[in-house]
């Protein structure tokens, strides 16, 4: 019987101020683009927002809470942070467009 154990991976920090980074960069993108104001935007950007919040929740998936180490919980997590963005996408997009008219 083998009782050795290997110590678990440690995350390093560049990885992590990589991500952070990156999270950082996203929400400036996500900040810039609602300060513009444009008939397209009406309609493309709760999808855009929408994407960019899809991009910053698998960064804090893989990369803070490391669940790619557990696959299934992953992929069920991912699936159920994209149909809830989805929905509240398109419902945004809906009301958004409506208010225009």
């Amino acid at each position: 019987m083998n009782t050795n154990k290997t110590p678990p991976k440690s995350i390093q920090m560049n990885d992590l101020l990589k991500a952070w980074v990156v999270l950082v960069a996203l929400t400036l993108l996500g900040y810039g683009l609602s300060l513009f104001s444009s008939e397209l935007l009406v309609y493309v950007g709760p999808l855009i927002i929408a994407a960019l919040i899809l991009f910053k929740a698998r960064i804090i998936l893989t990369r803070y809470l490391g669940l790619t180490r557990c696959p299934a919980w992953l992929s069920m997590l991912s699936s159920m942070i994209f149909a809830l963005t989805m929905i509240c996408a398109v419902l945004l997009t809906f009301v958004s467009a409506g208010g225009t008219q």
